[in-house]
């Protein structure tokens, strides 16, 4: 029996529905590169892109391959995931893929996801002049309920022969959930040589956040190769076993501008229309950390959850930031009853990519101790900052640029940035739909209260990486990291301690300037 989309509506007994409108006109106003050849340079995420200082293509980009693949592509909303789409578009047309057999749709336009699956095979059911690959882009899937339903029917039904299927969304649960239910129905996944078919955008890396913004260092990171994810891997090995590897000498020359840049950074985070308005402006413009806001907040009351409960407990993970919280300690922070609902909302946070949590490593299994006291922090400066306006009711620029006065709070900045990179330097290591940072990334500390800030598994040995924001260091400063040494089995030769500037090798750790460190990532 051949494939029928209504009888997919049907057999769900979905009803009241308005029909989607799925006649081939209505697609193609979506796709005006069917009749001109080439995306519209009015495309208004194009036209922003080509306008804005910081043209930011971000190395996600390069990873998705030409197979039979479902890719998912996740991140917080507003950070260019659709932009990222349509750049790609824009690339198919001009290595000359055929107009028609390229597809985009917005899920904001649908209600359910039988009207998905129609919208899809009105596509693929089109008559092609060229019988190659198709390429389908679907925007924001995650905003109607049980989507996967629909691609999992199109997929047993063999509509995505010859076909790569990208899917947006702007939540982690919802790819588990997908994961989970599409499983086995992702196609040749075991041709890919990024391994995985579920990525993650989230705003740019320090090191990205360079290379766009600055051609003389871009050209210094490509004459280092250190675009090429082996060669970042290899340089992060040699510093865990106390050596300084030949290429962090030569970017030592540039520290001073690294700083400089780093120091932009804290301000703007990687979020890309962040960046261009205080390139072009030297400021920010609120409604940017509003627009930002407002999607969070909306994404959040479709998990049922409430303003003013995120409110809360966003103000009491960032008035703890560095420090080591309970759920209790937490909930002591706000209005709310029950810690079993902070800790709710804190995962949802995280599953957003708002937060981010680190656990206590267990020396003795190597695992995070889920019931121990944890670490949080706001995945990304901009974020930071849009929170804190949030919560305070200010001006979120002029908060920032308050806040970063304070060499002390950008101390607490720049260790959870360091948490979120190692994070996706852990991704690189272990590619995987299942990832979770909290199951890579660790703190340690012992009965002393002695604490190592991070511990990453590099190799099958634990790594750990004190975040310091100075000139210089002191034994003092590195005195966790002996203890740790003393007590963690299977520890790596040494360790790794940041610095402003600082740059030198010595018995048990290496001292690294935060910002070339970033550049590794």
């Amino acid at each position: 029996m051949d494939y029928n989309p209504k009888s997919l509506i049907k057999a769900h007994h979905v009803s009241h529905v308005p029909a989607a409108d799925v006649s081939i006109s209505s697609l193609a106003d979506w796709n005006d590169w069917w009749t001109t050849g080439d995306i519209s340079p009015n495309d208004p995420l194009i036209l922003n892109w080509s306008r804005s200082t910081f043209k930011w293509r971000p190395r996600l980009a390069e990873t998705f391959e030409d197979e039979d693949v479902t890719y998912i592509l996740r991140g917080p909303r507003r950070i260019g995931k659709t932009t990222l789409v349509k750049l790609r578009i824009k690339t198919l047309l001009e290595k000359g893929v055929a107009p028609q057999n390229i597809f985009f749709y917005p899920c904001d336009l649908l209600e359910s996801f039988p009207q998905l699956a129609a919208v899809i095979d009105s596509y693929l059911s089109q008559p092609r002049a060229d019988k190659g690959r198709k390429y389908v882009f679907i925007d924001e899937v995650s905003s109607l309920k049980d989507w996967q339903k629909a691609i999992k029917s199109l997929t047993d039904a063999g509509r995505f022969n010859n076909c790569t299927l990208l899917l947006t969304g702007s939540h982690s649960i919802d790819l588990r959930e997908a994961s989970e239910m599409l499983a086995g129905r992702r196609g040749h996944v075991e041709r890919l040589t990024y391994k995985t078919p579920d990525k993650v955008l989230l705003p740019a890396k320090f090191s990205e956040y360079v290379e766009t913004i600055d051609d003389k260092l871009k050209a210094v990171i490509e004459d280092l190769q250190l675009f090429r994810s082996k060669k970042r891997l290899e340089m992060f090995s040699s510093l865990a076993d106390g050596t300084i590897p030949p290429e962090i000498d030569q970017l030592k020359i540039y520290t001073k501008d690294l700083n400089r840049l780093l120091q932009q950074y804290l301000i703007t985070g990687g979020v890309a229309q962040a960046i261009d308005q205080y390139i072009s402006r030297d400021k920010i413009e609120q409604d940017t950390y509003d627009m930002f806001i407002g999607n969070v907040v909306r994404d959040l009351a479709k998990w049922q959850h409430r303003e003013a409960y995120v409110r809360q407990v966003l103000r009491g993970i960032i008035e703890s930031t560095g420090s080591r919280i309970s759920w209790n300690a937490l909930t002591q922070r706000t209005d709310i009853k029950d810690s079993r609902t902070v800790e709710d909302y804190a995962v949802t946070l995280e599953d957003s990519y708002i937060a981010g949590m680190f656990y206590r490593l267990g020396e003795q299994k190597g695992m995070p101790q889920y019931r121990k006291e944890k670490k949080i922090y706001i995945q990304d400066p901009f974020i930071f900052h849009a929170c804190r306006g949030w919560i305070f009711g200010k001006n979120s620029f002029e908060l920032s640029l308050a806040y970063l006065r304070s060499r002390e709070n950008q101390s607490v900045l720049v260790e959870g940035l360091v948490g979120n990179h190692l994070a996706r330097l852990m991704f690189i290591v272990r590619p995987d739909p299942h990832f979770v940072a909290s199951s890579s990334v660790f703190y340690w500390t012992n009965d002393k209260q002695r604490e190592v800030d991070f511990v990453i598994r590099l190799n099958d040995k634990c790594l750990p990486v004190e975040v310091k924001y100075s000139n210089s260091i002191s034994s003092r400063d590195v005195a966790p990291l002996f203890d740790f040494f003393k007590t963690v089995p299977n520890a790596h030769k040494s360790g790794i301690v940041t610095s402003i500037t600082e740059l030198r090798s010595q018995r048990r750790y290496t001292i690294i300037p935060l910002c070339i460190l970033l550049m590794l990532i």
